[in-house]
């Protein structure tokens, strides 16, 4: 299943250590159009041949291919081209709301300040003390603290969620909790999906 255009894809370069934030912009026959990535010490500097990992979420489930860039086309933004895969080159990873890191983030939640087991871009697990009301179904809204990996400034995201499931840990007074986003802002959602992509890394 292709990107679609004005879709938010993920470039991952060979021997780069994060990946790059881009958009397809036209799709062919025989090529696809991306925007020069965002971050502004990778425009202009990479060169005919480079090969790509192309990442990104359609219908709910993650999708990867490789593919290489064979030229450039100036248009209302500059543009690489990139060779189009045939359908069976691109691989669905798995389901996005599966596609979760283990990662300690600051979350407000309620008014309440706690901290993440996992995150993803579907949203969030983490642990609470049994004292602290939570039931299952409910609606909740929140902070969820995300650092930028370009800027390594850390981003405030709202959302809004809802409780999806409460369970017992080891421990008697500890409970985790797991949140879906039912609402977030799609730039925000983007920028949860890259800082995981980034964490996926780190710890493989």
């Amino acid at each position: 299943m292709f990107p679609k255009i004005n879709q938010n894809i993920f470039l991952n370069v060979p021997n780069e250590d994060q990946s790059y934030r881009s958009i397809v912009a036209e799709i062919d026959e025989n090529e696809i159009l991306i925007g020069f990535p965002v971050e502004a010490d990778l425009i202009g500097f990479l060169p005919d041949g480079t090969e790509l990992e192309i990442t990104y979420i359609t219908s709910g489930s993650l999708y990867r291919f490789h593919t290489k860039i064979v030229g450039r086309k100036n248009d209302t933004i500059r543009l690489y081209r990139v060779i189009k895969p045939s359908n069976d080159r691109i691989k669905k990873v798995q389901r996005r709301d599966n596609f979760r890191v283990y990662t300690n983030l600051k979350l407000n939640l309620n008014d309440l300040e706690l901290t993440t087991i996992n995150i993803s871009a579907g949203g969030a697990l983490f642990a609470s003390n049994t004292d602290v009301s939570f039931t299952k179904g409910e609606g909740v809204s929140g902070t969820l603290f995300v650092p930028n990996v370009q800027s390594k400034v850390t981003e405030a995201i709202a959302f809004k969620g809802q409780v999806k499931r409460i369970d017992p840990t080891e421990h008697d007074n500890i409970k985790n909790i797991a949140i879906e986003f039912t609402h977030v802002n799609q730039r925000d959602q983007s920028k949860i999906v890259q800082y995981c992509f980034e964490r996926q890394r780190q710890m493989r």
